[in-house]
């Protein structure tokens, strides 16, 4: 495969998977903010945007709305991640279903129309687009390795989320609601609730890492990326046990994990390196030697 249509349909994957993931978060938290008068909302802003890597400083809902909303210039925001989707969309369009890059048409029309006064309303629609996109990629795209990429792009950018958003500990800042909320974030609350035992931190935390149901806690992320990487690796003559080092041993280490608080939070605290190592290590054996879009720190 060329390396420009690998390397777009990984990032589109990321790029998807990261406009999601941020526009569910801010959609929660914006919410709580708003319905929690107890909290102090300067510090609980701050608690969301440092753990996104976000520069700018935001001290009311208001502010935090236009922080993680963005720039197009700032990947590590909703505007920023919808270029990246539009970029790359742009760059593979021949090899895209039609009714996808027209889903993608349509997304980056309810981006646009985001109105900062209104985020709710603004958020679900984006939302509900994202949910159309991803799922006519799941229906149409070929099952070819341009899929696998996509799908490797998705896998690492779910750890790298979940593990962001454990990092926050938005418990600390709302003990009674900062849980549950997190779910929510993820879209997890129902699954969560399956086991019918109380939200709490802890547990919330060991379901994020371990739930094998969960398609984004961490360990069925991680297989997600695996199986991928396998899968291409076979067609490319690449080492796919170097490239899976960082992740793969945080997978060991998940597998054969118990209930225990500090493990688990070590386990947590490594995830944003290991995916940094393995972006690498997959632009140095699949992609044109130039330097990869991260997350800003």
């Amino acid at each position: 495969m060329l390396s420009r249509l690998a390397e777009s349909s990984f990032w589109l994957g990321r790029y998807l998977e990261r406009a999601e993931s941020l526009s569910r978060l801010l959609l929660e938290f914006h919410q709580l903010l708003i319905q929690d008068q107890r909290s102090h909302v300067a510090r609980g802003c701050a608690l969301i945007t440092h753990g996104l890597g976000l520069e700018m400083n935001a001290n009311t809902s208001r502010e935090l709305v236009t922080s993680v909303y963005g720039t197009s210039q700032n990947p590590s925001t909703i505007l920023g991640a919808m270029h990246g989707i539009r970029s790359n969309a742009r760059s593979i369009r021949d090899t895209l279903p039609s009714d996808f890059f027209e889903s993608i048409n349509r997304l980056n029309v309810a981006a646009d129309d985001f109105q900062v006064s209104q985020p709710g309303a603004s958020l679900k629609l984006l939302l509900d687009r994202l949910a159309v996109s991803n799922g006519i990629h799941e229906w149409l795209a070929p099952s070819d390795e341009s899929a696998l990429f996509f799908q490797l792009g998705r896998s690492l950018e779910r750890m790298d989320f979940v593990s962001r958003l454990l990092l926050m500990k938005i418990e600390a800042e709302w003990k009674d609601q900062g849980s549950a909320t997190t779910l929510r974030a993820v879209g997890g609350l129902s699954t969560f609730l399956k086991a019918r035992v109380p939200i709490t931190a802890d547990r919330v935390r060991h379901f994020l890492i371990t739930d094998t149901t969960f398609p984004r806690s961490l360990i069925q992320s991680s297989k997600g990326a695996e199986i991928a990487i396998r899968e291409i690796a076979k067609t490319n003559s690449a080492p796919a046990d170097l490239i899976l080092r960082p992740i793969g041993l945080l997978s060991s280490q998940i597998y054969f994990l118990r209930e225990n608080i500090e493990e688990e939070e070590e386990i947590v605290r490594q995830i944003p390196l290991a995916i940094e190592q393995t972006s690498e290590l997959i632009r140095q054996n699949f992609f044109r030697p130039i330097g990869s879009i991260v997350w800003s720190n």
